[in-house]
């Protein structure tokens, strides 16, 4: 199990799930934020930085935070909007799963001038970690968004890791000035940094690692990111240990390369799934 940083002491109480079959999950009402997913009989699935901020207006390094309404810098809000800052409302929650609430307020006003309301529901069964994000367009004109859900996978070294189901795919790669490139490789590695957005990823992708295989399939994501800030960028980051990108590897469901456009009273749904093989 990841630690972490010792909280504020008006953050909210994470949200522990422990489902019949064996598997547990960790989520924090701040941001929706899925902390930790053990499958049963399994290790720790997710990577927490030990210097993890837990404060309000900070962003957890980590885990997997909810990217919405905007994808990095890509727009002109802050970077990947505000979704992953802002406290979400506990819907409902059981043994299994629990569904959050975030809707518009002063501070989402002030940012994004859009009435909307955003659902997140986190399930877990033996062997799979389900994340759900719906966003409904309640306001009186249409808006558009992107979004991800910025997941961190667990690895024992990057360096023994990769993923494969990319190849032929159209990328930007963001680490070498946004090039837009293609996909020769049957298996991506990870020999430094990587910062790649893959255009219509639309089969299930696998995380291999020496010890198991995460199979990471999306619904309504027709992108993904694949993001390890390699030795140079890791250093520069004040909530990571300098050695810590070593522990992960990010696989992001996402919805990047067209925006999705919402009408009044309509939904989108998006759904990453992650399965223990």
């Amino acid at each position: 199990m990841s630690t972490h940083s010792t909280p504020a002491p008006d953050f909210p109480p994470e949200i522990q799930l422990n489902s019949p079959d064996g598997a547990s999950a960790k989520i924090s009402p701040y941001g929706a934020h899925v902390l930790s997913w053990i499958p049963a009989g399994g290790d720790e699935g997710l990577f927490l930085s030990p210097k993890a901020e837990f404060r309000s207006g900070a962003a957890i390094r980590g885990g997997v935070p909810v990217i919405f309404p905007q994808f990095a810098g890509m727009g002109n809000l802050p970077k990947h909007g505000f979704a992953r800052n802002l406290l979400w409302e506990v819907a409902r929650a059981s043994a299994d799963s629990a569904t959050f609430w975030l809707s518009e307020n002063a501070d989402t006003h002030n940012l994004w001038p859009h009435r909307f309301l955003a659902e997140y529901k986190v399930q877990i069964n033996a062997s799979n970690l389900y994340m759900t994000l719906a966003i409904t367009n309640i306001d009186v004109a249409p808006f558009t968004f992107t979004a991800a859900l910025h997941t961190y996978l667990r690895v024992a070294d990057v360096r023994r890791a990769s993923v494969a189901g990319l190849s032929s795919l159209n990328f930007q790669d963001s680490a070498n000035g946004g090039q837009e490139l293609r996909e020769n490789a049957d298996s991506l590695t990870f020999p430094g940094e990587v910062d790649r957005i893959y255009s219509d990823a639309l089969s299930p992708l696998q995380l291999v690692t020496e010890k198991q295989q995460i199979l990471i399939s999306a619904e309504g994501f027709p992108d993904a990111v694949l993001w390890n800030p390699g030795p140079e960028k890791c250093a520069s980051l004040a909530d990571m240990e300098p050695d810590g990108y070593l522990q992960f590897v990010c696989v992001e469901a996402a919805v990047i390369g067209q925006p999705v456009l919402l009408l009044p009273g309509q939904t989108w749904h998006g759904t990453q799934t992650l399965s223990a093989q």
